[in-house]
């Protein structure tokens, strides 16, 4: 098949990547893959690194040695972080994310033998209320994807891509509300779609409204970890000094509740005051644990279990999240109710987030004929309950969590 036949869609998201070449004349798929968007660089002098679960399994393999770098998307929008060093060398958001990019690009043209030029990139609605930082994120973005080798590249609305991906699939007009529940962020779009439309050049009178929040999985698993987890690592443990009894700062647990911070746990003041912690604390057990988890860097296991534990919690109503590693065994019990519960706040953003898209535009609930819902945060039971509530089961609808973006980007 002639590379110039080809549309590549690649979504890069907060928590998985994906990428799709699809026939642009025959709608064909013909390539859909995906994997996480983790990166690992390995403590070595050359300092390769490795992307999604190769670079978990390599992690793992080096116990956890090198430096693991998750959410990395997240790094776009944030102005101040201009760099990081990695085992002493420097690296911007940009190049990063470059190397995510890179990887997914090189993987696709290995598969069909030949480099492919343009991609539409998938973006999200909003990356920040402040414009400053939502212009920082878009440059970067294109930096990134420019620095990987994409002479032409043009962005999309991730949930603009899912909804051609829906439409692909219709044989009559709807008006639909697509919901994409990621990993950082929910986007939404309302649009009219329908197999008439498919073949238009121009489809922007077909997008009534976009809007999105700034809530997904990495919300919810930090709820998990600060209700659950955190009272388990120290939370709520008192110290003594010579005149009064205090709690351990909170912000050492802040810092453990967002992971792509809690390597700063690490840092040698900190450090060096949550030794002293743990000896006026008389030694408590909790806080070893914490120290374990620190120094042995064993804080992205403990989120893997967590997000294992969550994806449980949608198919059975409780599950048991248990750890052990080092000297550190936590067996916590967690259900479906305190789970919902904790992310409440979340998922009450979401429901603003939808009802007041639908009121800019004149629109209620039942102006909407489908909800296609996507988005690896989309199977929360809390998540779908919602959309439940608010339009009725008879119009949700449900795609590849994972690939649905990429392929509609593809089809763009």
């Amino acid at each position: 098949m002639a590379l110039n036949k080809l549309n590549c869609g690649l979504d890069f998201g907060t928590s998985n990547t994906a990428i799709a070449l699809t026939d642009r004349n025959t709608q064909k798929n013909v390539l859909l893959e995906h994997d996480s968007s983790v990166l690992f660089f390995d403590d070595t002098n050359d300092l390769s690194y490795a992307v999604g679960k190769e670079a978990v399994d390599k992690y793992i393999a080096s116990q956890m040695k090198g430096r693991l770098l998750k959410s990395v998307k997240t790094l776009l929008k944030q102005k101040k972080f201009t760099h990081t060093y990695i085992f002493g060398k420097k690296f911007t958001p940009d190049e990063l994310v470059t190397l995510i990019i890179s990887h997914f690009k090189e993987q696709a043209e290995k598969a069909i033998g030949s480099t492919i030029d343009e991609v539409t990139l998938g973006r999200p609605v909003i990356f920040s209320d402040d414009p400053e930082k939502e212009r920082t994120a878009v440059r970067r973005l294109l930096n990134a994807a420019a620095n990987a080798g994409f002479k032409e590249v043009k962005l999309l609305f991730e949930p603009i891509a899912a909804a051609f991906t829906y439409e692909s699939t219709l044989n009559r007009s709807e008006r639909v509300l697509v919901a994409d529940i990621g990993g950082g962020t929910s986007d939404f779009t309302i649009m009219n779609l329908g197999p008439d439309r498919i073949n238009a050049t121009d489809r922007k009178d077909d997008i009534i409204a976009n809007s999105g929040v700034y809530v997904g999985g990495d919300s919810f698993d930090a709820q998990l970890m600060w209700h659950k987890l955190t009272p388990l690592l120290g939370r709520g443990v008192t110290y003594k000094t010579y005149d009064n009894e205090l709690e351990i700062p909170i912000s050492i647990f802040r810092e453990l509740n967002r992971w792509e911070r809690s390597f700063l746990l690490k840092d040698t003041k900190m450090r060096r005051d949550l030794n002293g912690y743990y000896v006026f604390s008389g030694k408590n057990s909790k806080l070893s644990d914490l120290m374990t988890l620190i120094d042995n860097n064993l804080v992205y296991a403990l989120y893997k279990q967590i997000e294992k534990s969550k994806i449980d919690l949608s198919e059975q109503t409780e599950t048991s999240l248990r750890f052990q590693m080092q000297s550190i065994d936590i067996n916590a019990l967690i259900n479906r109710a305190d789970f919902s519960m904790f992310i409440r706040e979340e998922i009450r953003s979401i429901e603003e987030c939808v009802l007041n898209m639908l009121d800019k535009v004149n629109m209620k609930p039942s102006d909407i004929d489908t909800v296609f819902l996507t988005g690896g945060s989309a199977s929360v039971v809390s998540v779908r309950s919602l959309f439940e509530s608010l339009f009725g089961a008879e119009k949700i609808n449900t795609g590849d969590h994972f690939k649905s973006i990429a392929y509609g980007l593809s089809l763009s």
